[in-house]
């Protein structure tokens, strides 16, 4: 019952902080974190067995709102398990081919790092992991006869994981974290090409079938052609076997020299001017 949960909460609590006297620091931080999360634990599953009896029906309609309680207890433990307890789970199958292959390499950073102080952490259940070739697509390669059996050979392959706190529907992957997944996905493909900063300036998603949380995704890029500053490119979501959920297009632009913003801007400002003394 909430007394003997209680009482549990109280013990645990109460042996974390005596093991500190001995401990170091961080062991101790550790230990009583664990021993928190436990307790949290237990009286939260205390107190949803008393309630089942009153609120079976209501618990099977995703449509009722969680009690402070229960969200409080989902944030802490996820939070909780992803920086303290759990460690990196093995690649999937379908991944260890595409780790091993040696035209690509993964990113040692993305922007998308999940922190204590966000909820990323539980809208990812892993850190992103992106395998590019990294080798910049000079002049030569533009100019090559071969240009697009070229560009065709240097596809992105992105794996997503994404967790049970960024759905829409229950279970379900919600439409704008599928969004962002993808669009950061064709932010690192274009800087694979290790042509500085660009930016999205168009994408187009057809969400085909509805996402499950839960497994890792991927997300496979490849380039279409290339226009001056302009990058055209297209992926698809997939569960790493050939179901495919979502497909997109993409368009990421170059920004101009500052110089040649600077003399265009210059350029029309004289011309501005010309019009009107003609005027």
């Amino acid at each position: 019952d909430d007394h003997s949960s209680c009482s549990w909460t109280s013990v645990i609590i109460t042996r974390s902080w005596v093991k500190m006297a001995g401990m170091g620091m961080r062991r101790a931080v550790i230990g009583w974190t664990a021993g928190l999360t436990m307790a949290v634990g237990t009286a939260a599953a205390s107190v949803k067995s008393a309630r089942s009896e009153g609120t079976a029906g209501d618990d099977k309609d995703w449509r009722r709102l969680p009690s402070r309680g229960e969200i409080f207890k989902n944030k802490l433990f996820g939070l909780v398990s992803l920086h303290t307890v759990s460690a990196r789970p093995p690649l999937p199958d379908w991944e260890v081919p595409i780790s091993q292959d040696p035209t690509l390499h993964m990113h040692p950073r993305v922007s998308r790092l999940a922190t204590s102080a966000s909820s990323d952490g539980l809208i990812l259940k892993d850190t992103p992991r992106i395998y590019a070739p990294f080798v910049p697509f000079t002049d030569e390669d533009m100019s090559a006869e071969d240009y697009k059996e070229r560009l065709s050979k240097r596809g992105v392959k992105c794996v997503w994981h994404f967790g049970d706190d960024g759905v829409g529907h229950p279970l379900t992957v919600h439409g704008g974290c599928i969004a962002m997944a993808l669009d950061e996905s064709f932010g690192h493909a274009y800087m694979s090409l290790g042509r500085g900063p660009g930016y999205t300036a168009f994408i187009h998603i057809n969400y085909r079938i509805p996402l499950p949380t839960g497994d890792p995704t991927l997300i496979d890029i490849e380039f279409e052609k290339l226009e001056g500053r302009k990058v055209f490119m297209k992926g698809k979501l997939s569960d790493g076997k050939g179901k495919v959920f979502s497909d997109a297009t993409c368009l990421f632009v170059q920004p101009r020299p500052k110089a040649d913003a600077m003399e265009q801007a210059q350029a029309q400002v004289d011309s501005g001017g010309k019009a009107e003394a003609k005027a």
